[in-house]
């Protein structure tokens, strides 16, 4: 059975497959319609045989002409597709150029021309790998705002609908409250990468400051939720520091124990009615007026969807990039300046308050507050919201909310079978979902590196010829006499392992100084406790005058300190743009409550932090890069991209820990290439390598570890010839001839 082609846009008769008995053409097939590029018959290659490829005498086409194909190729089995692809094609193929025309050919009106060619019409951009089934973290956030006016008007008529059924306005109304607690702890879990089974234990508080408040006290809904919300957000604040000794199931476990406390107590006290709790809450009333159940609906939405704003604010601030730097590497975003312990705060605070809000909200709508609704299962069904919506979704967490609500209320009719849908529909949502629910509308937009490889060329094409221009970078003020680095008997000790011994030494601003010695000599060691990443034993570190030691690395690097590992720490889920905007964290002023509410600073600080990347990228000669995931790199683009990270908040003092390490001689010339830049504008650099020939090449200055001990130190001509370094780092006499070939 003839058929045409199944798929304009892929090739036909691929190797190990039966070919058609007449034969078809070698290589890539062109596209459907397309006329090859014109050449010049007269120029080498410009006149070819085709004496093997079948039926092109008299064609122009050079005998590539589309043929009908077979369904199934009469070969037995079911249907297959590539490896890794979840059931889906392979993207179709970016070109390297940009498409249209024919090419422009030289020489004299009398030259003949081909018609068409014969010969593959463009390679490949880069990678034809693709990209796999679960939604990447930024990728999620990026889409979101595709899905949420779905949503919005989904509840919208929903709520037109549910008016002819009070059960079905419950239901809407239970959703719209969960919702906004399933967008705080979507947050925690995706974002921050922390886990809390410890919801319940929030959702108490904001619950029983209102219903004690308005019945007790006499207030009204606004401020009793007000209170709410702050006790949820003080307690949010001390379960985050108990949390910050704790990571996964530990965390779990340690946050469920928080969960039951908070019952426990509530169940216990009589002033909060006992296992009874509090009945005859009044209903939410907004400046006086109650509302009716059909506005509470509304208003439960409302709430959400101002909470879903809010959250969409910060995740696409600075706040939210210190998020995403938690989850992927806490190590590396430290060192690029994100104080860890306080975004993880943060995070859980947050969570809190909106797990407070979503307990009052339910306080108000119910009229009764009774512990046994907010026990171990309320923190579940909030982890269900979050898991099967998509976490770190905000999207995700609504349609979530929506979906775990309707299943807890429409349950209670079939009570034995509740936990058995909960389990089937987890199990379903993680094997063909891995992204959540939400994942099914966000994979059918573009795919992230297009998005941001037009967003970054059209950018530069709006800014013309200002965006060529390398960027000013500004002189540290270091190199006006100021030490940037002075060590002082500095030790570090591991047990009984002296890896740093009593070294001492002083950085002149401006100059670069290589740090060099056999492997285990303790450079990095060294590195790691100037840098902050762990503290020294004993000695002293001093920073342009100010003494440093013992402090976290991210107060180092406020200090004006960049840093690259000697194996490139990059946040694989992020692309080349955002990882480098990272670095530039320390620049950047605006505050947690500015990036939530999208003010004029915070929406300022992002313009001027990721123009400064872009630049940055372009001086490094990467901006064709931008969009690409860290993961996607090579060995070499990973050096460089860390080095912009490192360099793009224009530090005052910068370590490099084995910078040429695993690069080919094209790219450490390249980098060469970039050091002898950033010294140039006055940088000041300490460089650990073992590539002698750079080393000689481009140091102002040689110091040499040997053992944990400073063995020598001075200029690359007198390093050279030491007789110790000789000995102790390439080992005998006759390498100094080799040490000094390679200089």
């Amino acid at each position: 059975m003839a058929a045409l082609r199944s798929h304009d846009l892929r090739q036909g008769d691929p190797r190990r497959r039966r070919q058609p008995r007449r034969g078809t053409a070698r290589r890539h097939r062109r596209q459907r319609g397309s006329r090859g590029e014109r050449r010049d018959r007269n120029r080498a290659g410009g006149l070819r045989r085709n004496a093997d490829r079948p039926h092109h005498a008299g064609r122009r086409d050079g005998g590539d002409r589309h043929r009908h194909q077979r369904i199934r190729r009469c070969r037995r089995g079911r249907a297959r597709l590539a490896d890794g692809l979840c059931g889906r094609r392979i993207g179709r193929r970016r070109d390297r150029e940009a498409p249209g025309g024919v090419a422009a050919v030289s020489g004299r009106r009398s030259r003949r021309l081909r018609a068409a060619a014969a010969r593959a019409h463009r390679s490949s951009a880069g990678s034809v790998r693709a990209q796999g089934c679960g939604a990447r973290l930024i990728e999620r956030l990026r889409r979101d705002v595709r899905a949420l006016p779905v949503i919005a008007l989904a509840v919208i008529a929903y709520g037109i609908v549910a008016h002819a059924s009070a059960f079905a306005l419950q239901v809407g109304t239970y959703a719209g409250i969960f919702a906004t607690g399933a967008i705080g702890l979507s947050l925690l879990l995706g974002n921050s990468a922390q886990i809390s089974l410890g919801q319940a234990g929030f959702f108490a508080l904001g619950a029983y400051a209102v219903a004690w408040l308005t019945t007790s006290a006499g207030w009204s809904f606004i401020p009793a939720a007000a209170v709410g919300v702050v006790a949820a957000t003080v307690v949010g604040l001390g379960v985050g520091l108990i949390a910050l000794r704790f990571a996964g199931h530990y965390l779990a476990m340690a946050t469920l124990a928080f969960g039951l406390i908070v019952y426990g107590v509530f169940s216990q006290l009589d002033a909060f009615g006992g296992v009874n709790g509090i009945t005859d809450i009044p209903p939410i009333d907004i400046f006086g007026h109650a509302l009716s159940n059909a506005h509470a609906y509304w208003f439960a939405w409302l709430a959400a969807a101002l909470c879903a704003w809010a959250t969409w604010n910060l995740l696409r601030s600075r706040t939210g990039r210190a998020f995403a730097a938690l989850s992927g590497d806490p190590l590396a975003a430290e060192v690029a300046g994100v104080p860890v312990k306080r975004y993880k705060l943060l995070a859980f605070a947050y969570a809190g308050a909106l797990a407070g809000l979503s307990g009052a909200l339910y306080a108000g709508y119910l009229g009764l507050v009774i512990p046994a609704a907010m026990g171990v299962q309320l923190s579940i069904d909030f982890l269900l919201m979050a898991v099967l919506g998509g976490s770190g979704n905000i999207s995700g967490a609504l349609i979530g909310a929506a979906l775990v609500a309707g299943l807890d209320v429409a349950g209670h009719t079939w009570e034995n079978w509740r936990l058995v849908a909960y389990g089937v529909l987890v199990v379903c949502v993680v094997i063909f979902f891995p992204g959540g629910l939400a994942g099914i509308y966000v994979r059918r937009g573009r795919s992230r590196r297009e998005a941001e490889r037009d967003g970054f060329a059209q950018a530069a094409a709006g800014a013309g010829t200002h965006a060529e221009a390398p960027r000013e970078r500004s002189v540290p003020a270091a190199a006006q006499g100021e030490s940037p680095l002075r060590i002082e008997r500095v030790r570090k000790r591991f047990g009984g392992l002296v890896a740093v011994h009593d070294v001492s030494f002083t950085l002149e601003a401006g100059r670069l100084t290589s740090l060099i010695g056999p492997n285990g000599a303790g450079k990095t060691t060294l590195f790691n406790a100037i840098s902050g990443v762990s503290a020294p034993s004993a000695g002293e570190i001093v920073i342009r005058g100010r003494s440093v030691t013992g402090w976290p690395a991210h107060r180092i690097v406020a200090l004006g300190v960049g840093r690259s590992f000697q194996n490139a720490r990059l946040f694989a889920d992020l692309t080349v743009l955002e990882n480098v905007v990272l670095g530039a964290f320390r620049r950047e002023r605006s505050g947690f409550v500015a990036d939530l509410l999208a003010l004029r600073s915070a929406r300022h600080d992002e313009r001027e932090a990721v123009e400064r990347a872009r630049a940055t990228l372009r001086d490094l000669g990467l901006e064709r890069r931008a969009g690409v995931y860290a993961r996607d790199l090579t060995f070499g683009e990973r050096r460089r991209v860390e080095l912009a990270r490192a360099v793009v908040s224009d530090p005052w003092l910068l370590l490099l820990d084995e910078p040429a390490a695993g690069l080919n001689a094209a790219e450490r010339a390249t980098l060469r290439r970039d050091v002898l830049d950033l010294r140039s504008h006055g940088v000041t650099m300490l460089l650990i390598e073992h590539d002698m020939r750079l080393v000689m090449s481009i140091s102002d200055r040689v110091l040499v570890l040997n053992f944990g001990e400073l063995i020598a130190d001075g200029t690359p001509e007198t390093v050279r010839n030491d007789p110790a370094v000789i000995a102790a780092y390439l080992g005998d006499e006759r390498a100094a001839g080799d040490m000094r070939s390679e200089a």
